[in-house]
Parts: C-alpha cells; sequence; structure tokens
C-alpha cells in the first residue's frame, strides 16, 4: 500500500499549525500566563519558543520523512533498541491523550450550542458547569467529539486532515482577531492590557516563570515522539522543514498570544480573577459575555473557536494509531478510524464519570508521566539514524538552510532540555 503524501506545502503547514493549535494555546496558555505574570511569562515563552521549540519540530519531521514512519516504525528503522515497543508506547501516550481531551472538547461542543440557542447569557455559569463536567450528558457529547474526529480522519490525509485544516486554521485566527479587538475594546481594558504586555522584571527573571513557560511551549507544539513524526512521514522528498517549522512555531504562538489579547482585557474589564485557571473558559468567560454588549454574539465565535482549535487537535491524535493501525495491521483507513474512535470512547469513557479518572490517571499519565520520555526518545532515535544523515534529509527541499549548529544542537542541548522539562514537572508540580 503507497503511502499518502501532503497535496502541498500549504497544507502540510496547516495541518501542522491545526495539529499544534488546541486547548492548549486558548485555555491553558492564558491560565498559565495569568498566574506566571501576564508579560513575565510571554517574554521566556517567546525566547524559548524559538530556541528550543523550532528544532523539536525538524527533528520529529526529519526522523518521519527519513523512516517514511509513525513512531513504531520510525523508532525500528532508526535502529533504536526496542524501537517497536517503545513506538507503540508513544501511540498509547496520545491515545490517552485524546481519551481525555475529547471530553473537554465535548464540554465545548456543549457550550457551543448553549451559545448558539441563548442559554448562554441565562445560566448561572458556576453550576452550569458543575452540572455538566462529570455526567452521563458529558459522555453522549464526548461520543460525539470522536465521531466527528472519525470523519475527518476517515477521509485520509488530503480529502480529509489537509482540507480541513486549510478551512479550521484561517477560521479559527479569523474568528480570534475579530474577538480579541472587541476585548481590547472594552470599557477599562487598559489593566488587562498593562498586565500582559509590561512586564514585572522579578517575575520575568524567576526560574519557575522560565520552567513553566518551557514546559507550556513544549506540549502546546505537540512534540511528544507521535504525531509530528506521523505527520512528517507524509513530508515529499521536496518538501521543506526548516522554514515549515518556523511557520509552525509562529502560527501556534500566534494563537495563543492572541488569545492572551481575548481573555486579560475582558477579565480585568469585569474585576475577574487572571490566574483563575480551568475556570477561566468555563466559568469566567460565559460571566463576562452575559456582561458584555453583544454577548451572545461574541459567546458564540468564543466556543465555535475553541471548538476549531479541539477538533484540529483531535484529528492530529487520532490520525497517529490509525497510521500505525493501516501500517502495521494493514487496516483499511476507514474501518480503522471507526474502530480505534470506539475503542478511544471505550478507554475514555469513564473520564466522563469520575473526576478521579480524569485527572490522575489519563491526565497525569500521559502528560507528566510519559509524554516527556516520547519527545526523548523521538531525539534519540534521530541521533541513532545519524546526526549526519540527519542533516542531509533536512536539507532536501529547504528553501532556507538549516545552520550546521543544528548538528550538535540535536545531539546534545535539546535531549538535555526534554530531561530538564520531565524533572521539572515532579520538582514544581507539573
Amino acid at each position: 500500500m503507497a503511502r499518502e503524501t501532503w497535496g502541498s506545502r500549504v497544507g502540510f503547514v496547516a495541518a501542522a499549525i491545526g495539529s499544534a493549535v488546541g486547548l492548549g494555546n486558548i485555555w491553558m496558555f492564558p491560565w498559565r500566563a495569568g498566574k506566571y505574570g501576564g508579560a513575565a511569562f510571554l517574554i521566556p515563552y517567546l525566547i524559548l519558543l524559538f530556541a528550543v521549540g523550532v528544532i523539536a519540530l525538524t527533528v520529529e519531521w526529519t526522523l518521519g520523512r527519513g523512516t517514511k514512519g509513525g513512531p513504531i516504525v520510525a523508532f525500528q528503522k532508526a535502529g533504536l533498541p526496542g524501537g517497536k515497543y517503545l513506538g507503540l508506547l508513544a501511540n498509547i501516550t496520545i491515545f490517552m491523550i485524546f481519551a481525555f481531551y475529547s471530553l473537554v472538547l465535548g464540554w465545548i461542543l456543549r457550550y457551543f450550542i448553549a451559545s448558539l440557542t441563548g442559554e448562554l447569557l441565562r445560566i448561572n455559569p458556576g453550576a452550569f458547569f458543575d452540572g455538566l463536567a462529570f455526567s452521563k450528558e458529558a459522555m453522549i457529547w464526548q461520543f460525539v467529539v470522536i465521531m466527528l474526529t472519525v470523519a475527518i480522519v476517515a477521509l485520509g490525509v488530503q480529502k480529509g486532515i489537509e482540507k480541513a485544516n486549510k478551512i479550521m486554521m484561517p477560521a479559527l485566527f479569523v474568528l480570534l482577531i475579530i474577538l480579541a479587538i472587541r476585548s481590547v475594546t472594552l470599557p477599562n481594558s487598559y489593566e488587562g492590557l498593562k498586565f500582559y504586555l509590561l512586564p514585572d522584571i522579578s517575575k520575568a527573571l524567576n526560574a519557575e516563570t522560565w520552567m513553566i513557560a518551557l514546559s507550556q511551549m513544549f506540549f502546546s507544539l505537540s512534540v511528544l515522539g507521535n504525531t509530528m513524526v506521523v505527520y512528517g512521514s507524509y513530508l515529499k522528498e521536496n518538501d521543506d522543514i526548516p522554514l515549515s517549522a518556523i511557520a509552525t512555531a509562529f502560527g501556534d504562538t500566534a494563537v495563543a498570544v492572541t488569545a492572551g489579547f481575548l481573555i486579560f482585557p475582558a477579565v480585568f474589564a469585569f474585576g475577574l480573577e487572571p490566574g483563575a485557571g480551568p475556570g477561566l473558559v468555563f466559568v469566567t468567560l460565559p460571566m463576562v459575555f452575559q456582561k458584555m454588549s453583544g454577548g451572545a454574539f461574541f459567546g458564540f465565535l468564543f466556543f465555535l473557536l475553541l471548538l476549531f482549535a479541539g477538533l484540529s487537535s483531535t484529528v492530529s491524535m487520532l490520525e497517529v494509531y490509525v497510521d500505525s493501525a493501516i501500517t502495521n495491521l494493514k487496516m483499511e483507513r476507514k474501518k480503522a478510524a471507526i474502530l480505534l474512535g470506539l475503542l478511544t470512547f471505550a478507554i475514555g469513557a469513564p473520564a466522563a464519570l469520575s473526576p478521579y479518572y480524569f485527572e490522575k490517571v489519563l491526565i497525569n499519565i500521559s502528560t507528566i508521566y510519559v509524554g516527556p520520555i516520547g519527545a526523548l526518545i523521538a531525539a534519540l532515535a534521530l541521533i541513532k539514524f545519524g546526526v549526519e544523515r540527519a542533516y542531509e534529509e533536512i536539507k532536501k527541499g529547504a528553501l532556507i538552510e538549516m545552520p550546521s549548529l543544528w548538528k550538535p544542537w540535536i545531539k546534545y542541548v535539546y535531549p538535555i532540555v526534554i530531561v530538564v522539562i520531565y524533572i521539572s514537572q515532579f520538582v514544581l508540580g507539573g
């Protein structure tokens, strides 16, 4: 069976940005920025993005294209001992992430419908979320999200993933900009802009702020040794990797930074708490929309935006193990998408009823204990593949030449950074 490829360079970059952009950009980024001082968090995040994030993307895409396979195939072909089983570990990680992510996206789908009907302006935000979060109703919405994801992935790389992201990504940017403009024109929004743009230098120099910024960037770009390896395997020999990595990192960060311009002016304008954490989207912002002129329309746009961001990520997650089923089990794409989607629901459905299973089992195991290991394995696999060989691979089709500094950087600096991130999850509490 011939391996699918991206139809165009623009389609690949759109899909890669779609994979990277998700709830972490619009939900977690503002939450962490709010907790760690706004601009004081933004400065280290942007520095680390281009010092580490771009390199991480080039590592996983080069490995994927050089081996023409997802994690299981890539780690084996690179010559990594136990590569098949290490690749399986990377697949299990993304499987667990999709299982809990689909539940959160199910909540968002319910909020989107509430905004569509006008219900969002009449609810008590706290009571509404408490009644939805862990319930049988949440399980139903979770199932709908998984089936939407299955439908897109079943269509294939070009007709499904690439086409969907070519529509969703531009729409996401447009919606986000419209909402951000509305937010910064609210009365008393100046305090929010000041918080977000004028750094407290003492906080910006804080070691914990840098570590959390590094962790946020790492997970935001989807560099966990799975999704981006698969996406790299669909690249043609003449497709550019270095410039695409810069474009993807920039696109992903543009969404996160613009989300800050949406959230912080609105939060400060209505005297709310910028470090409200998970409640920022599901409790705090509905309060903002209820008080805001045109709140029904802007609430609708916001949850549509979140829906696009979330679906673009779930599509990339499901594609990781659908690709493995196609490659290793010779399974037909549509059948693999349906069966694995149903299996994801079976694993994730208990999270709709159990906060403990949702957080302690699915989230903590996949994102804290196992996720960074996948990125480290991918880095080690590329080193085993051969740094010189990888450098020749990354030069194919490159519109800009990757500096030779890339070789020692991926061989020494990048693996050390991953280990530091991993240890920080325990030292700093994730």
